[in-house]
């Protein structure tokens, strides 16, 4: 079980630098995507976008996000 924390506490200390690197993968992606032809990978796309955006979801409502200045 404190395997399972260590890791809850890891992604919690690195929630940021997570986010950044998977909204530099899905940009990067972006930018192939729209060079090809192809609807395949623009449903694949369109896959991976829904599920990152799911994916905020889930770690916002956990307390991932860092709390508000007043």
């Amino acid at each position: 079980m404190e395997h399972v924390i260590a890791v809850w506490e890891w992604l919690k200390a690195h929630a940021t630098e997570i986010l950044a690197v998977w909204t530099g993968i899905i940009g990067v992606a972006e930018i192939i995507v729209k060079w090809t032809d192809s609807k395949k990978d623009d449903a694949i796309l369109g896959k991976i976008r829904a599920f990152g955006v799911w994916l905020i979801s889930i770690l916002t409502k956990f307390g991932f996000e860092k709390p508000k200045e007043k």
